[in-house]
């Protein structure tokens, strides 16, 4: 169970499922589900497009190459523990790692937003939508905990990777992912990959794919 990161060319997955998901959005237009979509049919070893161009998405066709295709992986590679900002004194602490973000929006609602949330946490139903808006959350950019415990609180995920619609790769469950140079990076219940190809934190999703309008099809 891995997935590699190739020089200059696709993630090649071994031993995961693959399947889509989608956004559900609620009356006011809020993002507050995911949706779980078919499940998508593939080799045990199999290559997703990572620089958005392919014809046959979410897999690759070798279309990097025609594009010279600049897959550089310019992210940190320090554990997420290091960036994190804690916000909140009650009984639930938001943490943010803002270079994670992936732009999935489950983190706003029409009257607040996670910020504001993690210093109304006193309140039960106030705590619930934090948590539930940090569960939901893609990229594990934001994560919670359950002071006086200062580890975060993570939701066993089974071993996928999901595809996000006209989004990044949603790598879940504490999937292994080895950088091009052999790097391990660290590993996480959550993590989005950039499939758009612009991210400015390859390998992982910047939330750039919004700003390019990139499609599946």
């Amino acid at each position: 169970m891995r997935i590699r990161v190739l020089p200059d060319g696709p993630y090649r997955a071994s031993g995961v499922g693959l399947l889509r998901v989608r956004p559900v959005v609620d009356a006011d237009g809020s993002r507050v589900e995911w949706e779980r979509g078919e499940e998508i049919e593939h080799e045990d070893t199999f290559d997703l497009c990572r620089c958005g161009h392919s014809s046959n998405l979410p897999f690759c066709d070798a279309t990097e190459k025609e594009i010279e295709f600049d897959g550089k992986e310019t992210a940190d590679r320090r554990p997420t523990s290091m960036r994190r900002i804690a916000q909140g004194d009650g009984p639930v602490v938001l943490t943010d790692d803002t270079s994670l973000c992936s732009r999935a929006r489950f983190c706003i609602r029409k009257d607040t937003d996670a910020w504001a949330l993690a210093y109304e946490t006193g309140d039960p139903e106030r705590r619930e939508l934090l948590i539930r808006m940090v569960e939901r959350c893609p990229s594990g950019r934001l994560v919670y905990q359950l002071p006086p415990d200062d580890q975060p609180v993570e939701a066993e995920m089974a071993p996928e990777v999901a595809v996000i619609e006209n989004g990044p790769l949603w790598v879940r469950g504490g999937i292994p992912i080895e950088a091009s140079d052999g790097f391990e990076y660290e590993v996480r219940q959550r993590v989005t990959l950039c499939r758009c190809g612009h991210s400015r934190n390859k390998p992982f999703c910047d939330g750039t794919h919004v700003t390019v309008g990139f499609r599946d099809g």
